[in-house]
């Protein structure tokens, strides 16, 4: 999966699952920041650092 704005336009078409997708995606990046100065720490991470992410923020905001 690509990430953010770079996911919705890989698939062509937004809609609410899309757009789920990447806010998703988008809240991974973001907390990655929170864990060095600005975006320093988004030079270091992984596509499985991401996918990680993702599947813990989905774990957090289930009900």
């Amino acid at each position: 999966m690509q990430v953010g704005l770079g996911y919705l336009a890989s698939k062509g078409d937004v809609n609410f699952s899309t757009l789920k997708q990447a806010v998703l995606a988008g809240s991974a990046l973001a907390s990655f920041t929170c864990e060095a100065f600005g975006t320093d720490r988004l030079f270091e991470i992984t596509r499985e650092d991401i996918d990680i992410r993702i599947s813990e923020i989905k774990e957090l905001i289930k009900i």
